[in-house]
């Protein structure tokens, strides 16, 4: 990671890397009108499934977004020379996703190789990180309380696989308009206030790009949705925001921010039982009513996702549930932020500013829970999971890493934690749909 005293950053370069991120907004939003139309003339056409009219819109609208994320890319490449490897990783990352998101709109792969060919996708910066070729140096990640791992080994190896669960619950979090779009740019504006409070230059420098074409798609994709992002488009920038965080070591505030999708994966592949495309699953998990209302579906069998949690306490149009879907994101980057206070330096803290950051942060809070009541409980479900998972990771740093062959009870465990997770997510669903039941 490059810090801002690395870069030599000033104001200045506050007003170019702003600068940056604006051009690649007013870029997109500019080449949006001419290319749905080019999309339209080339016959690639959805249909919204959560409207009765069944709207015809274009899709694999994502191309947008990676051709804006190449420009923004050499953007940075010219004016911050000393990033002109970090920038050549960042794209060729984004244009393996992006022709497999692609080829996938046109063919659909199935989820082994479409799993294999994300993988793939994520060999660039596990290559190009390698000692004895060195374009690139990625350290461990540096955890909330506990400072930073002693991965050095193991770290690099697991970088293919964060590019893949990013770009894949990225992928899983969409189908309502304005979800995924929505989610995931206030998913980097989060992302690039944490990397402000810990002096990440890559953070803030990539974060900007990625920021500035997730908006602008965002205004087309928004309810009602003029085109849709298409696998090519979530595919995209599920590995751009997996690069952010792992380029500007931002790992810990990347899966906080990311929670709601990850959240979505977990359950869809607990509930269904494996990998599975959308179109194989047979029970839907929603259901629509001649008002275009959504409802969670009370089929047996149908599979959990985060829409049917939220729906479980009574149905709403599309707009709404996306805007509670949102809602949760913002929770989500509020505990990115509350974590970055846990991974800064320690030699010089600061506590005016932290006390600060969780006074404006729980305020904040509290105003969206109020505006979005039914999402309270899952907050109280992420809080829970987190503190386990930072003592699951207090007891790996402290006797599993120490002792590698007791690395298969850490999984052994890691398991059960989830499988209780899932359990108290169940009871959840079904203690809401009976409230909801007894309520009409």
């Amino acid at each position: 990671m490059f810090t801002f005293s690395d870069l030599s950053l000033t104001w200045i370069d506050g007003i170019i890397i702003f600068s940056i991120g604006l051009f690649v907004f007013f870029f997109t939003y500019l080449l949006y009108p001419p290319l749905i139309k080019w999309i339209k003339k080339r016959g690639w056409i959805g249909y919204d499934i959560h409207k009765k009219s069944r709207t015809p819109t274009p899709e694999s609208g994502g191309l947008g977004i990676t051709i804006a994320l190449i420009i923004g890319s050499i953007l940075i490449g010219i004016f911050y020379s000393e990033l002109w490897m970090e920038v050549l990783v960042f794209i060729i990352t984004i244009i393996f996703a992006g022709v497999i998101g692609f080829i996938d709109d046109r063919k659909q792969f199935s989820s082994k190789k479409k799993i294999i060919l994300l993988i793939i996708t994520g060999l660039p910066v596990f290559i190009f990180n390698l000692p004895f070729i060195g374009w690139i140096s990625v350290k461990s990640p540096t955890l909330p309380i506990l400072g930073q791992l002693r991965l050095n080994v193991i770290y690099p190896l697991v970088l293919p696989f964060i590019v893949l669960i990013l770009t894949n619950t990225v992928n899983m979090l969409e189908g309502y308009n304005g979800e995924g779009s929505g989610t995931t740019s206030i998913a980097t504006f989060f992302l690039i206030i944490a990397a402000i409070l810990t002096q990440s230059g890559e953070g803030v420098i990539f974060g900007v790009i990625i920021l500035g074409a997730g908006l602008a798609f965002y205004l087309f994709n928004k309810f009602p949705a003029k085109v849709f992002p298409g696998d090519v488009g979530t595919l995209t920038t599920g590995a751009a925001i997996a690069m952010l965080g792992i380029l500007g070591s931002l790992e810990v505030a990347m899966i906080l921010v990311m929670l709601p999708q990850i959240f979505n994966s977990f359950y869809v592949i607990a509930s269904v039982r494996g990998f599975k495309e959308s179109h194989t699953v047979k029970i839907k998990d929603i259901s629509m009513d001649e008002e275009d209302f959504i409802h969670a579906s009370l089929e047996h069998g149908a599979p959990l996702t985060l829409p049917r949690l939220i729906l479980a306490s009574g149905k709403l149009n599309e707009k709404n549930l996306v805007n509670n879907i949102m809602a949760l994101s913002g929770i989500s980057g509020i505990f990115a932020v509350f974590a970055t206070q846990w991974v800064l330096p320690i030699d010089e803290p600061n506590y005016a500013l932290s006390f600060s950051i969780f006074a404006l942060g729980g305020i904040l809070y509290f105003i969206i829970v109020k505006k979005f009541p039914r999402i309270f409980g899952i907050t109280i479900i992420m809080t829970i999971l987190m503190i386990i998972a930072l003592i699951l990771v207090y007891i790996l740093d402290i006797f599993i890493v120490k002792q590698p062959l007791n690395w298969l009870y850490s999984g052994i465990l890691g398991i059960i934690v989830l499988i209780i997770w899932y359990g108290i997510t169940i009871l959840y669903f079904n203690r809401s749909i009976k409230k909801n039941q007894k309520k009409i």
